[in-house]
């Protein structure tokens, strides 16, 4: 199989590179492979919204300059280009038909959120994802050089010399084995929550692409830095994320006994969660006490509040039980503003990606901001690029097939990575933690059947070793974990 550009995920990330591909005009055969249905993709349950100033240079400035302050080890100059960008592709896409909340008068409405000095998050009630893939995929649907490959899961990336050329992929439904040879390919395959047992993240969020990139020999970095959410209702049925523009819009956080924790409701994500661990680790049990905002604003979280009326809970009169959770990985692929690797004609955009624009703590809201900034530089940048065409090459693949079961050891995993390697971290632990991984590792390796079972656990194995690992070597608390 042959094409011009491979995308790897589709998620916002992915079918917003495929819009501005579009609207831009590059005539090149897309391939999209999908593991999981897009409403199972992360950005698809978005509640936030995008952060993005207009205009305004003092403005745009102070944007730059708060994400700074929460990452702290930001890449300043990706850092200004995307945000300084981001106004031209959001921008395009509100003229193409993007509608976001507004005023009477038209004039978009903007909400608060942790870590911003402004209100500066556009928003579409609280399914912000949704409302933006809905309005992606119209439009990619529109584009008759694209094809989407359903069940499908990449396991390996194909280089020779520095230049990747192609990619494995594996039928999750047929487990029939097929390789892919394209000009360019893109990994956007969002982040690693599923590693924690605690987490708002899909099933499907394992670190794949990380790893692919990393068996190629692409740079990786930061991925000790996963940023815990503070707040998000959890039962043994579901998680449910709350999002922080409630606490914009004046809901508070109350222990068991109704006492207000005063003034952390904006504290950035890293620091409320810091606070929160410690008080449940203490005994404390925490709730977001959201009865003092007006009627009228409840209308705009109609997600959060339909999810949580039907596990029993009326937020107008009702606190909500709170705890943090594993959320995005702020760490991954090097990246420039573009979505450049160290990989010749290997690109990476959105959480599956360190941009720089993160740092060790990504701001509020920023992350729909990347998703859809990167894809439209990179797609700038492709119209000036070489395009060498990659023959198919033939490679004939053997296996057997795997039959055994890793859902409990999937389990095991996801409750030691929360226990040794979550919100606060200590070296003892961690290293017990390096030692079961490299063991789990060794047992699976000796085993040389394959299947998607199988093929996950191992991802979800050396994405959980490149955390512990970079976890031991960071020294310095400066984000999303405290180490003790």
């Amino acid at each position: 199989m042959q094409t011009d550009i491979l995308i790897v995920g589709n998620g916002i990330a992915a079918l917003s590179l495929v819009y501005h591909l579009t609207e831009i005009g590059i005539d090149k055969d897309i391939l999209v492979l999908s593991e999981q249905p897009t409403s199972e993709s992360n950005s698809y349950h978005a509640q936030g919204g995008i952060a993005v100033e207009f205009g305004d240079k003092p403005s745009k400035y102070q944007h730059i300059k708060d994400t700074m302050s929460c990452g702290i080890i930001n890449n300043q100059v990706s850092t200004t280009t995307i945000l300084n960008e981001a106004e031209k592709s959001i921008q395009s896409m509100i003229k193409d038909g993007l509608v976001f909340d507004a005023d009477e008068k038209g004039n978009l409405s903007k909400r608060l959120e942790g870590g911003h000095s402004n209100r500066r998050i556009l928003y579409h009630s609280d399914t912000s994802g949704k409302h933006i893939i809905d309005f992606l995929i119209k439009k990619v649907n529109q584009n008759k050089k694209v094809k989407i490959l359903q069940d499908t899961y990449c396991y390996e990336l194909l280089k020779e010399n520095n230049t990747c050329i192609g990619a494995k992929i594996f039928d999750t439904k047929t487990n029939r084995i097929d390789v892919i040879f394209a000009s360019k390919i893109v990994l956007a395959t969002g982040g690693a929550g599923a590693l924690y047992n605690y987490t708002s993240n899909s099933s499907y969020s394992i670190g794949s692409g990380v790893i692919l990139a990393q068996e190629i020999g692409a740079e990786i970095t930061n991925m000790e830095f996963i940023q815990f959410h503070p707040t998000a209702y959890v039962s043994p049925k579901k998680t449910i994320l709350i999002s922080e523009a409630l606490r914009g819009e004046g809901a508070f956080i109350i222990n068991q006994k109704g006492k207000r924790i005063p003034g952390v409701e904006l504290f950035t994500r890293d620091k409320l969660a810091r606070i929160l661990y410690e008080g449940i680790r203490n005994g404390d049990n925490y709730f977001l006490d959201c009865t003092n905002i007006q009627d009228s604003e409840f209308d705009k979280f109609s997600y959060i509040t339909n999810n949580l009326a039907a596990n029993g809970i009326d937020i107008r009169i009702t606190p909500i039980p709170i705890k943090p959770v594993a959320h995005y990985m702020c760490g991954g692929i090097t990246t420039d503003a573009k979505g450049k690797t160290s990989i010749n004609n290997l690109y990476a955009i959105g959480e599956v990606a360190n941009s720089g624009l993160h740092g060790a703590n990504r701001l509020a809201s920023n992350s729909l901001t990347e998703a859809i900034t990167v894809p439209y530089l990179l797609t700038l940048d492709l119209l000036n690029n070489e395009w060498t065409k990659v023959y198919n090459k033939t490679r004939t693949i053997h296996y057997t097939k795997d039959d055994s079961n890793y859902d409990f050891k999937i389990e095991i995993l996801r409750r030691e990575m929360w226990k040794k390697c979550g919100i606060v971290r200590t070296s003892t632990a961690l290293v017990e933690l390096r030692n079961y991984i490299k063991t789990e590792l060794h047992s699976i390796t000796e085993n040389t059947g394959l299947s998607y079972p199988k093929l996950r656990y191992s991802t979800m194995l050396k994405t959980a070793a490149i955390i512990v690992e970079s976890s031991l070597n960071r020294n310095k608390n400066v984000g999303t974990f405290w180490k003790e």
